[in-house]
């Protein structure tokens, strides 16, 4: 105990506190001036019309995950700083970095990949993508410089290190295209449903005003339509319509809920008889 005792009177504890006190004010400034930045950003982005909103919150996105890792390293060299000489350690950094670089290839490629994600524009937060061809896609929710962020319809979300994309379908570039195919059973007089699809058509393009995409003059893209028939032979079942139509990206779970539910009302009340299905169960019977 008295060694104990003697070990703690040697302890320069003004020293010490300097330490913690340096410490403290270097993570406070740090991510004071990280809250600043960020808060000037957003307010920047709200008061101006430079960029679409959908490259503001990417932007955002991306600052915000890329200054946490710089706050991080800042605090760790300050804390580190009075027990490692900071010159000696940049010096011998080409052999720490090869060994570090066999160790680090995946990160590297990830950071490599976030890059170019945010400079090529493949997809920006708020997308509905689907990445290696997963038959369910998600929204992005957060890009970053290692990882990407995706919230699945289910409501769960998934993160998937950048490196490991290898392919991206994006449903969400400015606008998206409804494209719903309606079948009807053989015994439909195929004019008849046709007639009843453009009227609905026709409504819909008037209660979606503000869904529909429009180019620069204004003038609507690619309005409710009935895009024709498909072939009698895709289908067993029945004739099948095709419906389009181009609205906004951000718009477009709705418009096409709003339309489905439209759709099916209409073929309810108008009595449009539906394909049907017959299976039939053949048994084997044993005479004895």
């Amino acid at each position: 105990m008295d060694f104990l005792f003697e070990e703690l009177l040697q302890i320069n504890w003004q020293e010490v506190m300097k330490y913690f006190l340096i410490l403290f004010l270097t993570a406070v400034i740090t991510y004071g001036f990280i809250f600043i930045m960020r808060f000037s950003l957003h307010q920047f982005f709200k008061r101006t019309d430079y960029i679409d909103k959908k490259h503001e919150e990417t932007l955002e996105s991306v600052i915000k995950t890329t200054s946490n890792y710089v706050a991080f390293l800042i605090i760790m060299l300050t804390a580190l700083r009075p027990f490692i000489d900071i010159r000696e350690l940049l010096v011998a950094g080409g052999v720490i970095g090869i060994v570090i670089g066999f160790g680090a290839q995946s990160a590297i490629k990830d950071m490599l990949y976030g890059f170019f994600f945010l400079f090529e524009g493949q997809f920006r937060k708020g997308d509905f993508v689907r990445i290696n061809d997963e038959l369910d896609g998600g929204t992005v929710e957060e890009l970053g410089f290692r990882a990407l962020k995706i919230r699945k319809l289910n409501g769960m979300l998934t993160t998937i290190s950048n490196g490991e994309v290898r392919k991206v379908v994006n449903g969400n570039i400015e606008s998206r295209r409804i494209f719903e195919g309606i079948i009807v059973s053989f015994r439909q007089n195929p004019q008849e449903v046709k007639e009843l699809f453009s009227r609905l058509c026709d409504k819909l393009n008037e209660r979606h005003d503000a869904y529909l995409k429009r180019d620069k003059e204004g003038q609507i893209i690619e309005p409710y339509r009935v895009h024709g028939m498909s072939s009698l032979d895709t289908t067993p079942l029945g004739i099948k319509f095709m419906i389009v139509a181009t609205v906004n990206d951000s718009d477009y779970i709705i418009a096409v809920q709003e339309m489905k539910e439209q759709f099916a009302q209409a073929l309810f009340e108008n009595n449009i008889i539906m394909p049907e299905q017959h299976l039939v169960y053949k048994s084997d019977t044993i005479n004895e």
